[in-house]
C-alpha cells in the first residue's frame, strides 16, 4: 500500500509508515466521515434540497479534501444552482487529484465544447455583478434590468432571482416578488432564504391589509356621522311644521352646500393625505424590511459557518477519542496512556519545542516496567523512542521551565502551567517564584491541601519574600 503522506510503500498489517510514521488508521477514519457526509449531501440533492446538499458536501471536503466524489458532486450542486464559477473551481481540485476516469474531466470538456453557452454564463454573471453594483449607489431601476437579463440568460441563477425579489419586496411589488421566489425552489426545494423572503412577504401583506382596513373604518365613520346629522334636520322640519317655507328652503340649500363642500373638499384632502401617509409609512417599512433582512442574512451565514466549524471539530474530537481509548486499552497503564497521549499531541502539531520534548521526556520516564510488559505497549513505547532518538538527552534549567509555566499562566492554562511549574520544583526548590506560582496555580485549580502545603513551604523558605504579603493572605483565605 502507498502511505498517503509520503507516498512511500507501507505495509497494510503494520498500520504504520516506516518512513514517516503516518498511522493508516487516521486515513480509514478521516475517509469514514468524509463519506458518510457525501452520501447525506447525494442523499438531499436527490431530494432537490441543493443547499442541504451543498453543506453536507463541504463538510465530507472538509475533512478529506481528496475526496473526489464528493468534490465533483459538489460541483454539479453549484452549477445547477447557477453558481458556475465555483462549479468549475470544483471540477478543476477534483482533476488534480484524479487525472483518470474522473467525471469532472466530462464535465469540464462539455463546457468547453459549449463556448456560446459558457460565454452566456459568463455574461450572466457579469450582469449580476453590475447590477449588485448599481443597488450599492442606488440604481435599483438599474439593478432590475441587469437581473432580468442575467435570469435569461441562465434561468437557473438562484441568487439573481433572490436579489430580484428583494428589490420587487422593496417597492411593495409582491406579486412579482413571490413568483421571482418561487422560481428558485422550483430548483432547490428547500432554500433557505427564498423561504425566509415568502414569510417576510406574508407578514408585509398581512400589515398592509390591516392598515387597509382601519382606513376604511375612519372613513365609514364620517358617513355615519354625516347620515346622522341629516335625520337630525329632518326631525327638526318635521316639529316645526308651522315654520316659513322660505325659512326651511335657505335651510336646506345651506345643508346641502355644506354636505357638497365637505364631500368634495374635505373628504378628498383626507383621503389624499391618508394616502400619501400610507405610502410614506410602507416605504419606510419596506426600506427597513430590507435591512432587517439583510443583516438577518448576514447573522444566518455566520451562524452556518460556526455551525459547520464544531461539527467539523466534534468530528475531528470523536476521532481523536476512538483512537486514544484504542490506544489506552492496549497500553494498559495510565502513565503509559499520558506518554501515548502527548506524543499524539505532538505528531499532529508537526515540530516539537525543546520545552515539549522535555515534557514527553519525563512521560516517557514514568512508564513503569510492569506497563512495559504488555507487548502492545512496548511496541508504541518503541516507536516514540525511534521518532524522538534524542528526547532523553534534553535538558533544561528551573529558570527555563519556570519561565515556559509562567507564559501558559499569563493565559490562564493552569494546567498546563501546572506541569512545568511542577517539575521547575523538581529541579530546583530554591526558585522563589516558581514556588509562590504553585501554590498560586493549585489554588486557582481548587487543590486547598496542595496549595496550603506550598504556601505554607513558601512562608517557611522565604519568610522576607517577594510575595510573603500576599502569601499570608491566601493562607488566612483557605483555612
Amino acid at each position: 500500500m502507498i502511505c498517503p503522506k509520503c507516498g512511500a510503500n507501507m505495509i497494510i498489517s503494520k498500520g504504520v509508515c516506516a518512513k514517516c510514521g503516518y498511522d493508516i488508521e487516521v486515513n480509514r477514519q478521516t475517509r469514514k466521515y468524509s463519506c458518510y457526509f457525501y452520501n447525506r449531501g447525494l442523499e438531499r440533492a436527490r431530494n432537490r434540497d441543493l443547499s442541504g446538499a451543498a453543506d453536507m458536501l463541504r463538510r465530507a471536503l472538509k475533512i478529506s479534501k481528496k475526496n473526489v466524489d464528493a468534490r465533483n458532486l459538489l460541483g454539479l450542486v453549484y452549477f445547477e444552482m447557477g453558481d458556475t464559477v465555483s462549479a468549475i473551481q470544483e471540477w478543476i481540485i477534483s482533476r488534480s487529484f484524479l487525472e483518470e476516469n474522473n467525471p469532472a474531466m466530462h464535465y469540464l470538456e462539455t463546457l468547453r465544447s459549449n463556448p456560446s453557452k459558457l460565454d452566456n454564463l459568463n455574461l450572466a454573471i457579469r450582469k449580476y455583478n453590475g447590477a449588485v453594483d448599481a443597488v450599492a449607489h442606488d440604481g435599483d431601476d438599474l439593478a432590475i434590468l441587469q437581473l432580468k437579463k442575467a435570469v435569461n440568460l441562465n434561468p437557473k441563477f438562484i441568487r439573481a432571482w433572490q436579489m430580484l425579489a428583494l428589490i420587487y419586496m422593496k417597492y411593495g411589488q409582491m406579486d412579482k416578488a413571490r413568483t421571482c421566489l418561487r422560481k428558485t425552489l422550483a430548483i432547490d426545494a428547500t432554500n433557505t432564504v427564498s423561504m425566509k423572503y415568502l414569510r417576510e412577504i406574508r407578514a408585509m401583506l398581512r400589515a398592509n391589509r390591516k392598515l387597509r382596513v382601519s382606513v376604511t373604518e375612519a372613513e365609514e365613520e364620517q358617513e355615519a356621522a354625516e347620515v346622522v346629522t341629516t335625520k337630525t334636520y329632518a326631525s327638526y322640519l318635521e316639529e316645526q311644521d308651522h315654520i316659513d317655507y322660505r325659512v326651511l328652503i335657505s335651510l336646506l340649500v345651506g345643508i346641502f352646500l355644506g354636505i357638497m363642500v365637505v364631500y368634495f373638499l374635505v373628504v378628498p384632502g383626507i383621503k389624499t393625505g391618508m394616502r400619501q401617509e400610507f405610502k410614506s409609512t410602507q416605504g419606510e417599512y419596506a426600506e427597513q424590511m430590507s435591512k432587517y433582512l439583510t443583516d438577518i442574512d448576514a447573522l444566518e451565514k455566520e451562524s452556518q459557518s460556526l455551525r459547520n466549524k464544531i461539527d467539523m471539530q466534534e468530528t475531528e474530537l470523536e476521532a481523536n477519542a476512538a483512537e486514544l481509548e484504542d490506544l489506552r486499552d492496549k497500553a494498559g497503564g495510565i502513565n503509559m496512556f499520558n506518554m501515548t497521549a502527548y506524543y499524539l499531541s505532538l505528531k499532529q502539531k508537526g515540530e516539537a519545542t525543546k520545552d515539549e520534548l522535555f515534557i514527553l521526556q519525563k512521560r516517557i520516564r514514568a512508564v513503569s516496567e510492569e506497563e512495559l510488559a504488555n507487548s502492545s505497549a512496548k511496541q508504541i513505547y518503541d516507536r516514540v523512542l525511534a521518532d524522538y532518538p534524542d528526547v532523553q538527552s534534553v535538558t533544561m534549567t528551573s529558570s527555563e521551565l519556570f519561565e515556559k509555566g509562567r507564559a501558559l499562566y499569563d493565559k490562564s492554562d493552569y494546567k498546563g502551567a501546572l506541569e512545568y511549574f511542577t517539575y521547575s520544583y523538581e529541579k530546583s526548590a530554591d526558585n522563589e517564584k516558581n514556588m509562590y506560582f504553585l501554590a498560586r496555580t493549585y489554588h486557582l485549580l481548587g487543590n486547598t491541601s496542595a496549595a496550603l502545603r506550598y504556601y505554607n513551604e513558601y512562608t517557611e523558605r522565604f519568610p522576607e519574600g517577594e510575595f510573603i504579603s500576599s502569601v499570608n493572605g491566601y493562607v488566612k483565605q483557605l483555612q
